[in-house]
């Protein structure tokens, strides 16, 4: 049985790249949301694919619900608290 092949073999001469995510601040989703362009022409502006943008659309309650509850419009994360009755429920198990 011939032995493996190592990783860095030179029949791989193809190399996978991986992506890089972008986490989009709160301010730069809210931008995208308060300009009435074409989703392309708001992605070109900001250095983005169309794809990254229409889902910020289809969720522009949430993130102006979070805008206005959240003190620094630098933050790329917006958390969720959940109410008493929930804390409760936790708390006992």
């Amino acid at each position: 049985m011939p032995p493996k092949r190592p990783a860095t073999s030179p029949t791989m001469s193809f190399s996978i790249a991986k992506k890089n995510r972008k986490s989009l601040t709160l301010k730069v989703k809210l931008d995208i949301i308060h300009r009435h362009e074409k989703t392309s022409s708001i992605a070109r502006h900001h250095g983005l694919t169309p794809s990254t943008v229409s889902p910020i659309f289809k969720s522009a309650d949430s993130i102006k619900k979070a805008g206005e509850t959240v003190s620094s419009l630098q933050a790329k994360r917006t958390t969720r608290t959940h109410d008493s009755a929930m804390d409760k429920m936790w708390k006992c198990t």
